[in-house]
């Protein structure tokens, strides 16, 4: 019962934390455009427009919530793994499909997928190491 609690509460908070994260991202770098994401052929043709501290901040939103999520799925569930585990192969699998779902840089699509990969995987060494399964008697 704990695996599901931590798996979905450190779920609830990487979702809640990213948008919030995005906010004041986008407050601090403001796109100079009103983006319509139900006209792409626009959305497209202004891209060039956005900052790149934009795309930097949504990157590292997406890591910062991560990181949250996986912190607070560990304070729940000390002795397993397993919901760091499918907390970062969602967040993961989410970041891949909105890198290849909407137009993005190239640039932006590796440092993204990058930065949720690294967070993931320093992460779960992390508390792999301390991790009372992991040590040997």
């Amino acid at each position: 019962m704990k695996v599901f609690l931590a798996t979905f509460i450190g779920l609830v908070i990487c979702f809640m934390a990213t948008p919030l994260l995005e906010l004041v991202g986008h407050n601090l770098f403001p796109v100079p455009f009103k983006v319509d994401f139900s006209n792409m052929e626009e959305f497209n043709a202004n891209k060039h427009l956005i900052p790149t501290g934009a795309y930097i901040s949504v990157a590292l939103s997406r890591g910062i919530s991560l990181v949250l999520g996986l912190m607070t799925a560990r304070l729940i569930e000390k002795a397993d793994l397993i919901p760091l585990y499918i907390i970062a192969g969602f967040i993961l699998f989410g970041t891949i499909a909105n890198a290849f779902g909407l137009p993005h840089p190239t640039w932006f699509k590796i440092l993204e997928i990058s930065l949720v990969t690294l967070v993931s995987a320093s992460m779960l060494y992390f508390y792999f190491k301390k991790s009372p399964k992991a040590t040997t008697k």
